[in-house]
């Protein structure tokens, strides 16, 4: 019976030694680490809307060629610039401009290049810089500032109106001109009719 024994405990040793190999032979490995697609964080769009309203009544909109908007910044870039601006008694400010940006947090707009302003009633400004202040509801322009309307001329360094340009504030440098039609008058001109 020893010997029977011995062959009984020989064997399942072996096949204990056998159910090991096979359980880590058959185990699976770790699978491989996922690789995780991040979310772009800037996404651009060709010829898009951004559109501001206020308790319901649009105060703006800006249509552009392209337009990058960055979600970590919250920073939209405008390229090719065709906006508006909403006035409260029903008027419209026409503006163009070649690149600009708005703030999603401070609801800011900054325009700059080339900037033109219709009010649609034969009034225009133009400039380098254009920035609508949310906050003040405020339109300031800064960098050779022109603004013409009939028979009037106004240049100055800086304009700023609380009412889209139908009463403005100028600032450095400024100057009127009364009497005046040419849109290249001179500002330094003294001798022009004041």
């Amino acid at each position: 019976m020893e010997n029977k024994t011995k062959i009984f405990i020989g064997v399942l040793a072996i096949l204990f030694v056998c159910l090991v190999t096979w359980v880590i032979r058959t185990t699976p490995t770790e699978p491989p680490p996922e690789n995780k697609i991040e979310p772009p964080t800037v996404m651009e769009y060709e010829g898009n809307t951004l559109v501001e309203e206020k308790n319901g009544v649009k105060i703006w909109e800006i249509t552009s060629d392209k337009i990058r908007i960055d979600a970590n910044t919250n920073l939209a870039e405008f390229q090719g610039i065709h906006g508006k601006f909403f006035q409260e008694d029903g008027k419209v400010l026409e503006m163009t401009a070649i690149q600009g940006y708005y703030d999603q947090n401070t609801k800011n707009v900054h325009v700059e290049g080339d900037v033109v302003l219709n009010d649609g009633e034969g009034g225009k400004l133009t400039t380098v810089h254009l920035d609508w202040l949310s906050d003040a509801e405020m339109l300031i322009a800064t960098e050779d500032v022109r603004i013409s309307k009939e028979d009037m001329r106004a240049f100055a360094d800086r304009a700023e109106s609380m009412n889209g340009f139908q009463k403005f504030l100028l600032k450095g440098n400024a100057r009127i001109l009364k009497g005046v039609k040419d849109d290249t008058e001179n500002p330094a001109d003294t001798s022009a009719g004041n």
